[in-house]
């Protein structure tokens, strides 16, 4: 099973996508409409799972959106809503609903996540620079390889970063 198998899987079956993201969306307004200050302590991890659920999905979306438009040219009008926008909007929304009560930095585990955003952008911006300035024949083998160069960037600016936060 490749990677396009995946995206076509996705963009087949549309309602398990919806109704994924949907589930999400009642499960952190439920989350805003019952959390006070006795129950916190508990809600807190049910909301720092759905920060996971709809965070993870919404950037692989976004970064594949961008390396469909970037990388490959494509048009925005040719990707399919369900695939590649609905995990975008839904993680902005939900993260937005959710941080209305309670701050994200208190969440357990928004610091790697974000900390892990931040590495993997640095590592496409990085990615996109190589590739627009013709620094090499890797890129001509396809995505694999691609891959294989975005995964050593990220496992050095990783050690990078751990040394810098130090």
């Amino acid at each position: 099973m490749s990677i396009q198998d995946i995206i076509t899987w996705f963009d087949s079956h549309h309602a398990a996508v919806l109704y994924y993201f949907g589930i999400a969306l009642v499960l952190a307004l439920l989350c805003t409409y019952i959390v006070n200050a006795k129950n916190i302590s508990t809600i807190k991890y049910v909301m720092s799972f759905l920060v996971y659920a709809v965070t993870i999905p919404g950037v692989l979306a976004l970064f594949l959106l961008l390396y469909n438009i970037l990388f490959l040219g494509s048009s925005m009008f040719q990707l399919g809503l369900v695939t590649y926008f609905l995990p975008i909007v839904a993680m902005i929304l939900i993260l937005l609903i959710l941080n209305r009560k309670i701050k994200m930095s208190k969440l357990p585990g928004f610091t790697r996540l974000s900390s892990l955003i931040i590495i993997i952008g640095i590592s496409f911006v990085l990615l996109f620079i190589l590739q627009r300035s013709y620094f090499g024949v890797i890129f001509l083998g396809g995505f694999t390889q691609l891959l294989l160069v975005f995964a050593v960037i990220m496992i050095v600016l990783r050690v990078a970063w751990n040394k810098f936060a130090k």
